[in-house]
């Protein structure tokens, strides 16, 4: 089946992604022809070989789009929330960009249908092309169209916002403040370990003595690592304390 999509895609590459983008987009934009040439390049590997700047269009793109999506969610933030301070706002606004969550929402948006070789899709590949289409609407058609796309697309029907207020956005974060707080010593400790030649593993130890908390955490990352040894001390600090604390723990 994959290789008849191939073959149908070397055929009819521009008309099938255009048409695919438009349904996403809501619109038809007005340069249809550098729309082919950074996406269709991005995610067909045989021709995306052929020019390495069809990448770094998309790196750009996605650049921007970044930027205008920060400036777009703070300005409704802002309006919906005036009594709020800078760091709320903030708080809020990072586990709406967070590459999770975008990740989350391209799927609804079905972006995953742009790659026909789904092999292709990596862990934060469909954030990445969210925020290179936002910043693709924002060359196409300026900031207003920009604007209307993230709210009618992104922002009413995928953002609960006040799910998200009792959401943690990073155990780590909520342990370090909460041990603050509390005047509770704090120490992490983060170590490499090559398990094998393809892969480097992080091994994280999270202590706080007054409390007799001691967990690990292993990850890809340093930063991965660290915030799985968070959440099991947050966990345990949930139990020991018995902190009424709504979390997605998905």
């Amino acid at each position: 089946m994959l290789s008849e999509n191939r073959i149908f895609f070397e055929k009819n590459d521009s008309s099938v992604l255009v048409g695919i983008l438009i349904k996403i987009l809501g619109f038809c934009p007005k340069n249809t022809k550098f729309l082919k040439e950074v996406f269709i390049y991005s995610f067909y590997t045989k021709k995306r070989n052929f020019n390495q700047n069809y990448s770094l269009n998309f790196q750009r793109l996605e650049f921007l789009g970044d930027a205008i999506l920060n400036s777009i969610i703070s300005y409704f933030l802002c309006e919906k929330f005036p009594e709020k301070k800078e760091g709320e706002l903030t708080q809020i606004r990072s586990k709406i960009v967070c590459r999770r969550n975008l990740n989350k929402i391209s799927r609804k948006l079905t972006i995953s249908d742009i790659f026909f070789d789904k092999s292709m899709i990596s862990e934060n590949i469909l954030g990445n092309t969210l925020e290179a289409l936002i910043g693709f609407i924002f060359l196409d058609g300026g900031y207003q169209k920009c604007e209307n796309f993230v709210y009618k697309k992104i922002l009413h029907p995928h953002v609960n916002i006040e799910k998200l207020q009792n959401e943690i956005f990073s155990y780590k974060v909520w342990i370090l403040e909460w041990s603050q707080k509390n005047k509770f010593f704090i120490n992490f400790k983060t170590f490499r370990e090559d398990q094998n030649q393809r892969k480097i593993i992080y091994l994280s130890e999270f202590t706080i003595s007054e409390c007799g908390i001691q967990t690990q955490g292993t990850g890809s990352s340093k930063k991965k690592s660290e915030e799985m040894a968070a959440k099991e001390a947050y966990f345990i600090v949930q139990r020991q304390y018995k902190i009424n604390f709504k979390t997605d723990q998905k």
